[in-house]
């Protein structure tokens, strides 16, 4: 008789706790969601999160705080979207660098196994260039150079292990030489670095790349892309594919919800994105900071499938690095 009242009264339990997720799912948002960036506040992807987060609340209804998890190489962002209930009121913001964490497995926690992918907002360009003193006119000229003298050539990053050291190794790799990465604490010292004769090669995103390019400090040698960029003054810049160079890696921004978020909690914060997306003062914000260049959009469905690709193409240029951890 105990055992039978014990399983009724579970059962009660479960059915109201279903009940309420039901509930919940059905009446979302009833209170403001976070929106967590793992980086620190000032940095592109934050001011990217932030403008996204004040159109996007016009559509949700209710307000998006932003809340900056910046430590551990945006592990702590990742452990803190985590931790927090899959129901939506969370949403992490996503660039290249979780795949990366999840490619050298960095952390425990798996990052396509444990977060769904609700949207792929911008692509940022990449280019690559010298300085004005430089002797190198072409990145023909570039390539040859480094492919006669491997490790030679130094080219500047940010951070060992993150985006820029997968891009410029993995440009390299592409083009068939070697060079040595330079990791920096920050894009600002690495611009003393390379403007002070310390580098011989700049890399950066158009937006940064584009000031030192009009200030004539920077020669621009290609563009990592299929194509050359509709931009004045980059109009003689050739892509790295025109270049036989098949490499095309630049940064992006998108968002992830917990798994096992609710369906219709999904569906509601999609469709609120999509039209953030498609309202004009998103649009103005593409513009400005040049991130309409390239197509970046890309749905649930298709962002989740070029994580998968990314993460292998991660993995197989960080294992020749010896940057994956066993």
């Amino acid at each position: 008789m105990i055992l039978r009242n014990l399983f009724t009264s579970a059962a009660a339990g479960l059915a109201l706790v279903a009940l309420g997720g039901a509930a919940g799912a059905q009446d979302y948002p009833r209170r403001p969601i976070e929106m967590v960036v793992p980086f620190g506040a000032g940095g592109a992807s934050d001011i990217f999160a932030r403008q996204f987060a004040q159109i996007a609340s016009k559509y949700l209804g209710k307000p998006i705080s932003v809340i900056n998890k910046g430590g551990a190489g945006t592990i702590e962002g990742m452990l803190y979207a985590y931790s927090a209930p899959a129901d939506g009121y969370t949403i992490l913001e996503v660039t290249p660098s979780l795949p990366i964490v999840e490619a050298r497995n960095s952390s425990s926690i798996k990052f396509r196994a444990e977060f769904e992918p609700i949207m792929k907002v911008q692509a940022d360009v990449q280019l690559i260039g010298v300085p004005k003193s430089s002797p190198y006119k072409t990145i023909e000229e570039l390539v040859a150079f480094g492919k006669a003298n491997p490790k030679k050539l130094k080219i500047g990053g940010i951070s060992p292990g993150a985006l820029d050291d997968y891009i410029a190794n993995g440009f390299a790799r592409a083009a068939g030489f070697t060079w040595n990465y330079v990791p920096y604490r920050g894009a600002s010292v690495m611009k003393a670095a390379v403007l002070g004769g310390e580098l011989d090669v700049y890399q950066d995103k158009l937006i940064s790349f584009m000031s030192l390019v009009e200030s004539g400090d920077i020669r621009p040698l290609v563009v990592l892309g299929e194509k050359r960029l509709d931009v004045p003054a980059l109009k003689d810049v050739p892509s790295s594919v025109e270049k036989g160079i098949n490499f095309t890696e630049g940064s992006w921004r998108g968002f992830v919800v917990k798994k096992g978020t609710p369906e219709k909690v999904k569906k509601i914060i999609i469709e609120a994105f999509q039209k953030t997306y498609e309202d004009p003062a998103y649009k103005e914000v593409e513009k400005k900071e040049m991130t309409d260049i390239v197509p970046g959009y890309e749905t649930a469905e298709q962002f989740k499938k070029s994580l998968d690709k990314e993460v292998e193409e991660y993995r197989a240029v960080f294992t020749e690095l010896g940057l994956v951890k066993k």
